[in-house]
């Protein structure tokens, strides 16, 4: 018995001195196996969701951050950034809690549409992320500049990483830049679009339109321009959101009824696939995404981890 006490002192030990020494211990909740504090999610019956924290409780000499890193594709992971906050709150030694979500949820819903509606991301999802008092939220290419308006403390990370190790796949030999074409899927991504071609020095860009029934709103077609190039010109769409797929679609389709050999490929910073694949697998020669919204089994889809150190 006493064996045993003298090793869990020593266990207590080891751990009290890694978090002392770790400027930012982080709480992984998308990858266990990525975080320094281990934990466990339980269920009850009537739906409600809890975690219980493997940390030391006691009091240490230094005060440390911890930075929660977790999906937000629903109230069911906000239940749990909150529950895990909350319980982090209850160790005098954590002095700061960082949020980190890579997808935001509802960043598309950041306006009153109709009358009878709210504004989605001011009204309801900011306001229960700010009332959390993080010291810092980190959200990976955010599809509207309104979050930053109404989240407290808000920080952003560009899509620029992912860019970069997708425009490597396509193409990684000399002179790249000039057998590379962007599109912006329209007039609102251009100014994205223009900041990634001026990050890797890429001259070509090109941006599609929508042509809409003036009476009904309804889109009639999409056209690309697609002025003379050489034959081996890659056409790269780029945009933070996939959620069906067919806005791309419709681009790849109006590039090949000009161009009919032309290569296509779609870089999307979050990957929602909600139609699946069936049609984007015809129409690019590869698809690149983060895994901030979900793991996916595709053939032609390569996922960057954005959940791992």
């Amino acid at each position: 018995m006493q064996g045993w006490i003298i090793i869990k002192i020593i266990l207590v030990f080891y751990i009290v001195l890694k978090l002392i020494n770790m400027s930012v211990t982080r709480l992984n909740l998308a990858n266990p196996d990525d975080s320094d504090v281990k934990f466990k999610i339980s269920k009850f019956p009537d739906g409600q969701q809890s975690i219980t924290l493997d940390m030391v409780d006691a009091d240490l000499p230094n005060k440390i951050t911890v930075s929660i890193t977790s999906r937000l594709n629903s109230f069911k992971d906000l239940e749990i950034i909150i529950a895990a906050n909350q319980a982090l709150r209850e160790f005098s030694y954590v002095e700061n809690v960082k949020l980190n979500v890579p997808y935001f949820l509802g960043a598309r819903s950041d306006r009153k549409f109709e009358s009878g509606t709210c504004n989605y991301l001011k009204n309801v999802i900011c306001p229960i992320i700010n009332s959390q008092n993080f010291s810092r939220v980190t959200v990976l290419d955010p599809h509207s500049d309104v979050l930053e308006a109404c989240l407290n403390n808000y920080h952003k990370h560009n899509n620029h990483r992912l860019v970069k190790d997708a425009l490597t796949h396509i193409d990684n030999k000399d002179g790249a830049q000039n057998r590379i074409c962007l599109v912006s899927p329209d007039a609102g991504a251009y100014k994205k679009i223009f900041d990634v071609a001026k990050e890797f020095k890429i001259d070509n860009i090109v941006t599609a339109t929508k042509v809409r029934d003036l009476k009904t709103g309804k889109i009639l077609h999409t056209e690309v321009p697609t002025p003379e190039m050489h034959n081996d010109i890659k056409y790269v769409i780029v945009d933070d959101i996939c959620d069906g797929g067919r806005t791309f679609t419709e681009i790849a389709k109006a590039i090949k009824a000009v161009r009919p050999t032309a290569k296509i490929y779609l870089i999307v910073t979050h990957g929602i696939f909600s139609a699946g694949f069936g049609d984007l697998n015809n129409q690019f020669e590869k698809i690149f995404s983060t895994n901030s919204y979900g793991d996916f089994d595709n053939s032609q889809l390569l996922q960057f981890n954005v959940f791992k150190n």
